[in-house]
């Protein structure tokens, strides 16, 4: 695999510690974790969330597609990022 910068779990990894642990930023965080049940992402986090996404990935998400398998762990995050963009190695 060609990869020229960080990785969609890197990325999406690398904002939650900045933007919903900046002060517990060194706790643990696998990308299978459950964001909502470990107490990571709140209702208006995820918000937040959804507009990075859309901003850094060039997508739009549809209302619809706010669903917990796509948007539970960061692993599903970037699953679903790949699926929109349509290739295996989404950058923007």
């Amino acid at each position: 695999m060609n990869q020229t910068g960080p990785s969609i779990e890197q990325t999406l990894t690398a904002y939650i510690r900045e933007e919903c642990l900046p002060k517990n930023g060194l706790i643990p965080l696998d990308v299978h974790d459950d964001l909502f049940q470990r107490g990571i992402v709140d209702s208006a986090g995820l918000i937040s969330f959804i507009s990075f996404v859309e901003r850094e990935y060039s997508l739009s998400i549809p209302d619809e597609d706010l669903l917990p398998q796509n948007f539970a762990t960061i692993a599903s995050i970037a699953g679903y990022i790949r699926s929109r963009k349509g290739d295996g190695h989404a950058r923007h």
